[in-house]
C-alpha cells in the first residue's frame, strides 16, 4: 500500500481527547514505526484523539498481518485495555477492547481490522495495486471517495441496500475517479464493476436496487468461480469453517444480573449498557428473566400475555399443584436451553457481543413462587443445572430493610428469605459475585462491576 495521490488537505475539526487517547496514539506511532502498510478506512476526522464514538476500522496489508496482530495486542496490554473477544473471519480480525486509565477513566473500542478485502473469502481489490491513501495527521487513511464506494460496496453485497451514508462520497468518485476505482477493484471483473457503478449513479426505489444487488452479488461469485475456480472453492470453504469455528467457541460474554425486586438491578443495566455499548460498538442486548423463543404459557391457553413494565405482585397467584409445576418448570427450562442454542448463542458466535439477562434461571430456585412452580429447592436445581450457565453472574443484594423500603412488593421476611438464598448462591457458584448495593450510589456501584469485569476478562482464557 502506498500514497500515490498527494496530502487531501482539510482543516481538522476542534477534537475533545476521549479516554481512549492514549491506546490510539500508541496504536499508530506502533504501526508507523514498524513500517506496517496500513490506513483507517473512515470516521478518521477525530483520530488521534478520538473515534468519536465510532469503531476503528483499519486495512492491512496481507502480507503484515502477524505483525499488525502482535502490535495491536501488545498495545492494548500497554495501555490498560483487556479485550472482552475476538473473532476471525477470512481476511478480517475484530476484537473488543474494555480499558482504564490511570485516572480510572473506562473507556470501549471495537477495532475491526482488514487483511485485504474479500466478500465470503473471494477477493474485491487487487493487491498489487496501489491504494488510494492519504495522510491526516500522520496517520495513513484511505481517501474519503474510495472509503464511499468501498462502503457502499459492503452494505449491498451483505444486506441488499445502497447506504445512503456514503452514497455522495461515491458517487463523487463513480463521476470523476472511476478509472482508478476500477484498477483497485480489478478482481471483481469488468462487467461487476459495471453494475456497481450503475447502482452508485441510479436512484432505484428499495425493491429495485434489492434485485440489482443480488444480480451483482451473483455476477460477483460467477466471475470469481470462473476465473479462479480452484481458489474460489478452497477460499469459500475455509470461510465457512471460519463460521463453524466461531459458533464451536463464541467470542462474546453473557452476564446475568440477579437480585430481589428494590435491589437495583434494572438501574444498573440501564447505567451499564451505554458503556458496555462503547466496547461492542452498540452489540448489548438484554432479555428479561428468558430467551422467549418459545412463547408465554398462557398464551398457549389461549389468553393475551401481558408484556412490558414491572411485576406489580410477583406473588399474587398461588403455585400450581404437582403436574402444573412440572409442566411450568420443563417448559421454561426447554426454553433457556433451546433459546441458549438457536437464540443466544449465534449471537455471541457471530462477534463480541454482551448478552445481560435481567434475572436468570436460578430464580425459579430463588423465587418459584413467582414462576407460581411448587415444588422443592432440589427438584427445581435438578432442572437448573440444564441450563447453559452464563458467564458471569452479578448478584446484588442489600438488607431487607433498605430493599423494602425501595419496594414494598414482598414482605420484610420473604425478602429477608431470597437476600440469605441469593447470598448461599452466590457462595456455592464460581461465576458468581456478590455486590452490595447498600447506600451506595449508582456510580460506586457500576465502577465496582466494571472493576469485576476487568479482573474478569483479564483471567478469561481468550485466545486474542
Amino acid at each position: 500500500m502506498k500514497k500515490v495521490w498527494g496530502h487531501y488537505w482539510r482543516q481538522a475539526p476542534k477534537l475533545t481527547a476521549g479516554p481512549e487517547k492514549d491506546f490510539l496514539q500508541n496504536l499508530f506511532c506502533a504501526l508507523n514505526i514498524n513500517n506496517i502498510r496500513y490506513a483507517v478506512m473512515r470516521n478518521y476526522s477525530t483520530l488521534p484523539e478520538s473515534t468519536g464514538g465510532s469503531d476503528l476500522d483499519i486495512l492491512v496489508a496481507k502480507a503484515d498481518t502477524q505483525r499488525a496482530l502482535t502490535l495491536l495486542r501488545e498495545t492494548i496490554k500497554k495501555s490498560g485495555g483487556v479485550s472482552l473477544g475476538c473473532t476471525e473471519s477470512f481476511g478480517f480480525y475484530q476484537t473488543c477492547v474494555l480499558g482504564k486509565t490511570e485516572g480510572k477513566n473506562w473507556w470501549g473500542l471495537q477495532i475491526d481490522i482488514y487483511f485485504g478485502l474479500f466478500f465470503k473469502g473471494q477477493l474485491l481489490i487487487n493487491e498489487r495495486e496501489e491504494l488510494w491513501v492519504e495522510t491526516y495527521k500522520g496517520i495513513p487513511v484511505l481517501n474519503g471517495r474510495l472509503a464511499g464506494v468501498l462502503g457502499i460496496l459492503k452494505e449491498g453485497l451483505n444486506h441488499y441496500k445502497t447506504s445512503q451514508r456514503y452514497l455522495p462520497s461515491a458517487r463523487k468518485a463513480a463521476m470523476e475517479d472511476w478509472p482508478i476505482i476500477s484498477a483497485i477493484l480489478n478482481p471483481m471483473g469488468v462487467a461487476v464493476l459495471a453494475k456497481l457503478r450503475e447502482l452508485i449513479l441510479s436512484d432505484l426505489n428499495e425493491r429495485e436496487s434489492k434485485r440489482k444487488w443480488r444480480k451483482l452479488r451473483y455476477a460477483f461469485f460467477l466471475h470469481s468461480f470462473l476465473k479462479h475456480p480452484y481458489t474460489f472453492l478452497v477460499n469459500f470453504l475455509q470461510y465457512e469453517i471460519y463460521k463453524i469455528r466461531r459458533y464451536i467457541k463464541p467470542s462474546g460474554l453473557i452476564m446475568a444480573v440477579l437480585g430481589v425486586d428494590g435491589s437495583g438491578k434494572s438501574t444498573i443495566i440501564d447505567t451499564i449498557k451505554p458503556i458496555l455499548n462503547a466496547v461492542t460498538h452498540n452489540a448489548v442486548y438484554v432479555y428479561h428473566l428468558r430467551p422467549s423463543l418459545l412463547p408465554p404459557l398462557v398464551r398457549l391457553k389461549g389468553k393475551k400475555a401481558v408484556t412490558g413494565g414491572p411485576v406489580v405482585n410477583p406473588h399474587a397467584s398461588k403455585p400450581s399443584g404437582l403436574f402444573g409445576s412440572l409442566i411450568r418448570l420443563t417448559y421454561y427450562t426447554l426454553d433457556y436451553i433451546l433459546g441458549y442454542w438457536l437464540k443466544i448463542r449465534p449471537i455471541v458466535a457471530k462477534q463480541p457481543a454482551i448478552v445481560i439477562y435481567d434475572r436468570y434461571a436460578y430464580d425459579m430456585v430463588l423465587d418459584p413462587r413467582r414462576f407460581r412452580i411448587g415444588l422443592s429447592g432440589r427438584v427445581v436445581g435438578w432442572f437448573t443445572a440444564l441450563v447453559p450457565k452464563p458467564d458471569l453472574i452479578l448478584c446484588l443484594h442489600a438488607s431487607a430493610e433498605t430493599i423494602s423500603a425501595r419496594k414494598q412488593e414482598l414482605s420484610i421476611e420473604e425478602i429477608r428469605r431470597q437476600v440469605n438464598a441469593l447470598k448461599t448462591f452466590a457462595a456455592h457458584e464460581r461465576r458468581a459475585m456478590l455486590l452490595s448495593n447498600e447506600r451506595k450510589s449508582v456510580t460506586d456501584l457500576i465502577a465496582e462491576i466494571l472493576e469485576k469485569l476487568y479482573e474478569f476478562l483479564m483471567n478469561r482464557k481468550q485466545s486474542c
